[in-house]
């Protein structure tokens, strides 16, 4: 989604992925992506899909195995297109992307949702209005993808959706309080009867966000986390009763990941404080076992060092990035168990 006058980046480091994302999208900028494309063998079936810059500047998808070996580069051309997400059964990949702006340098920010195969073909555009659609995410059975919208505001006043998998049957799941900026990164629980998304009081200070949970109806809206922590990108554990999400309390500052029961909000953890040492840690996701989690680390583990993926414990231990030499990867979702 593209937000300011910088708008690549600010697509990159909206405040809906919370601070640390635009720290990210600095270190992006300052380091390069450097990554070569490799062509995927045909006996190898990709798991991992994340977003990274490519040599011209724009982020781009990339699907590689899951200790992120035979990695290749599904999207191309002068847009950005990330934010990539697995259908369930991983035979189709729904992702966001301006590529379909006539102007992406004028103010007017067009983002829509696509679907493509997990090799790069068979595009398929599913949103169709002159406003900024983002951050989808399939439901459990794959009928359906939930996703954020402006749609019916004024710009970037996002609410949150749901439409079949094929685009039809668009339907508003979230109603926007006058007090609220906008509703962002809304996540299937694994019953697939409820959402979870991340609610910002004002752009210009992510820290005032809260999580959510409401029904697909619109009932049922319950918020677990207090204002002020600046929560973000959030994912369910495979049980459901877990949710695990990233979050910083000040502005400006490096992120940790935190867990929290789904129900009623208690029991949150810090799994893996960062924010006193000067690290940051974001965009979280469970394995499908619930065994393993998935996130993006500036830190540096064993001498590992550099902003790329990795993977702990779902209590925060045996943390360790996937390679020795992080590439700027983040946004990662990913298929199967490791």
């Amino acid at each position: 989604m593209l937000r300011t006058v910088a708008k690549k980046v600010a697509w990159v480091g909206r405040p809906a992925s919370m601070v640390f994302g635009l720290a990210l999208v600095m270190a992006l900028a300052s380091c390069g992506g450097g990554s070569q494309e490799t062509k995927n063998p045909a006996n190898s079936t990709p798991s991992m899909v994340f977003m990274r810059e490519d040599s011209d500047g724009f982020q781009q998808t990339w699907v590689a195995n899951k200790d992120l070996s035979d990695q290749v580069k599904l999207t191309n051309g002068s847009a950005d297109s990330g934010w990539a997400v697995w259908k369930p059964g991983g035979d189709k990949l729904a992702f966001e992307s301006n590529r379909a702006d006539p102007d992406p340098d004028d103010s007017n920010a067009i983002n829509d949702i696509f679907t493509m195969n997990p090799d790069g073909s068979g595009i398929v555009k599913l949103t169709h209005s002159d406003d900024v659609s983002d951050v989808a995410d399939w439901s459990p059975d794959g009928s359906q993808i939930a996703f954020a919208s402006d749609r019916r505001n004024s710009a970037w006043r996002e609410e949150i959706y749901v439409m079949d998998a094929d685009g039809t049957n668009v339907r508003r799941v979230t109603t926007l309080p006058e007090k609220a900026e906008f509703d962002h990164v809304p996540r299937f629980s694994p019953d697939g009867r409820r959402l979870v998304f991340a609610r910002y009081i004002s752009d210009d200070h992510p820290e005032e966000a809260a999580l959510f949970t409401v029904r697909l109806d619109g009932g049922g809206l319950k918020r677990l986390t207090p204002w002020g922590m600046g929560a973000g990108d959030a994912d369910w554990s495979p049980d459901g009763n877990k949710i695990a999400f990233e979050a910083s309390p000040e502005y400006g500052s490096y992120g940790d990941i935190f867990t929290i029961d789904a129900d009623n909000g208690r029991q949150l953890t810090n799994l893996t404080d960062n924010f006193s040492r000067g690290f940051g840690s974001s965009d979280p996701v469970w394995s499908a076992d619930g065994k393993k989690m998935l996130f993006v680390s500036n830190h540096s583990f064993s001498g590992e060092s550099g902003i790329g993926l990795a993977t702990m414990n779902p209590d925060g231990t045996d943390r360790h990035h996937i390679s020795s030499n992080p590439e700027d990867e983040h946004q990662p979702d990913w298929e199967t168990a490791p």
